[in-house]
């Protein structure tokens, strides 16, 4: 291959490597730095040696990091914080936005009772069920509301004379493994004698898109109680949705906050100091919401759908925490000026003649 061909390759090559600095620094710098490299170029070589690429990569996005300045980063970092919480809740509400919103019907509970309890049971039923599992505590969700509550509908089945409630607690499990239950798991708490109950167990098992959760407590002064709770089991994609929409969410983020601080650069201090502003506006408004959002291993921070016994996670409890919900719709107002800020173009200048 002649030198000027196997020359002029490389040169092109080298100029892909140098895509990774700033366009200013490139069309300004380029052409002495392309001179360069291809002067220490070894005789023959058609294509850049790896350490020479890497060498590049890391001046050239070193170069577009140090343009965006400390401040950028610092937004960028609290932007992918709360993108991250508020992608958890979004995809956390995606998973169940399917589920029926009301808790099982009375046919369903009583067909799946003699699967679930191994003692006679009343026909009665008590439901727990909202009008939306969204917001289940406020009529309004503008007004926001006081926490997420799985709706549920209860069988209360009939203790047996003269047993204790690990002894019931083994016969739960025995008879939901037997009916295809599955994921049974048992947990048992003694507190102290004074205190009411003194034994509790419960017993928790999936099957068919159902939860079953089963209370036996055990005290002196009141008498022996089994409960059995019916909710809506988790939605099988719901801890996949909550992680893609949480990555999602800290990306577009953090995104938006190194933008939006770049771009905020070529203004004035009155607009900078403007820009500023929104984004501690945009911050106080969405950190109650997104703080609430914080998973735990019973829900969210702000959303325990563990407060009567065992129940499926959601993570969008911030949103509904009375007050966060419309602090959060109202984020929006800060977030687009930010926006508009960024795309509205500069006054320009006017100069006037000087006569001599």
């Amino acid at each position: 291959m002649p030198d000027g061909i196997r020359t002029m390759r490389l040169a092109r090559r080298y100029r892909r490597w140098l895509l990774a600095y700033p366009r200013t620094y490139r069309h300004e710098r380029g052409p002495e730095i392309l001179a360069t490299l291809l002067d220490a170029a070894d005789p023959g070589r058609s294509r850049p040696a790896a350490r020479e690429a890497a060498l590049l990569l890391r001046h050239g996005f070193g170069r577009r990091l140090a343009q965006f300045g400390r401040r950028a980063f610092v937004i960028a970092a609290f932007a992918a914080v709360l993108g991250g919480l508020c992608g958890i809740a979004l995809g956390s509400w995606l998973a169940w936005r399917d589920v029926d919103p009301m808790a099982p019907d009375k046919t369903t509970a009583i067909g799946l009772a003699p699967t679930v309890l191994p003692v006679p049971f009343d026909d009665r039923i008590y439901q727990f069920g909202r009008q939306t599992f969204w917001n289940p505590y406020s009529n309004n969700t503008l007004h926001g509301g006081t926490g997420v509550r799985a709706g549920r509908t209860s069988v209360t089945g009939m203790m047996p004379p003269q047993a204790g409630v690990e002894q019931v607690a083994a016969a739960v499990t025995r008879q939901m493994r037997a009916h295809g239950w599955q994921d049974v798991r048992t947990t048992v708490h003694r507190n102290d004698p004074q205190t009411a109950p003194a034994v509790f167990a419960e017993v928790t098992g999936t099957r068919a898109g159902y939860l079953a959760a089963v209370q036996i407590t055990e005290a002196e002064s009141n008498p022996s109680a089994l409960n059995l709770d019916l909710m809506w089991a988790e939605p099988p994609g719901h801890l996949r949705d909550t992680i893609l929409g949480g990555l999602a969410g800290a990306l577009l983020g953090a995104l938006l906050g190194l933008y939006t601080s770049k771009r905020m650069r070529r203004y004035g201090p009155g607009r900078q100091r403007a820009y500023s502003r929104l984004c501690v506006a945009t911050l106080l408004m969405l950190a109650p919401a997104c703080l609430g959002n914080i998973p735990t291993s019973t829900g969210s921070l702000l959303a325990n759908t563990h407060r009567n016994g065992h129940g499926p996670s959601v993570y969008w409890g911030g949103f509904v925490f009375f007050g966060a919900e419309p602090l959060a719709i109202l984020s929006l107002v800060p977030i687009l000026a930010i926006v508009v800020c960024c795309v509205w173009p500069q006054r320009a200048t006017v100069r006037t003649p000087t006569t001599a």
